[in-house]
């Protein structure tokens, strides 16, 4: 039988090994480190991008722009047709401000949706803000000309 290349070579004391795993790699000129307000500023650029990457649509500066003008068309003609353009498009916004905005929509529907959105919210507002959506939902209960809207915010008034 030929005697095998694996024999003939030379073979490493665990010595040897250890130093050569313990040498360092060269791994090129070191970045110099960031100063720590400027490295702070970076991590959160890098997490704003992050949530907005998650987000979808709703983290783009397109939302932003549209609940501006949201706000601003609020209490215009134009309120109903943007209202409908961005729910299309956005769905039901997340937004305290934007979903009281949308209590004024002329649609039962996405009323009560919108008055469901606030219920699941309510527990995380503050005080004056949870005052404010009951007064709301009391006007609601009271004034609004559909049924399922009263119905509605009658059975929130009941668990709040």
């Amino acid at each position: 039988m030929a005697p095998r290349d694996d024999d003939e070579r030379e073979r490493l004391t665990w010595k040897e090994i250890d130093q050569r795993r313990d040498r360092q790699q060269y791994q090129g000129p070191k970045k110099p480190r960031l100063p720590k307000k400027e490295a702070e500023k970076v991590r959160l650029e890098a997490l704003r991008q992050a949530e907005a990457l998650f987000k979808g649509k709703r983290g783009r500066p397109e939302y932003r722009a549209a609940l501006k003008e949201l706000e601003a068309l609020h209490g215009t003609k134009k309120f109903t047709i943007f209202v409908k353009k961005f729910l299309e498009e956005y769905g039901l916004p997340e937004e305290w401000g934007a979903l009281n905005r949308l209590l004024d929509y002329p649609d039962a529907g996405v009323v009560v949706e919108v008055l469901r959105a606030m219920a699941a919210q309510a527990g995380a507002r503050s005080r004056v803000e949870q005052q404010g959506f009951r007064g709301r939902v009391q006007v609601l209960a009271l004034t609004s000309p559909y049924p399922e809207v009263r119905q509605e915010a009658e059975e929130i008034l009941a668990g709040l």
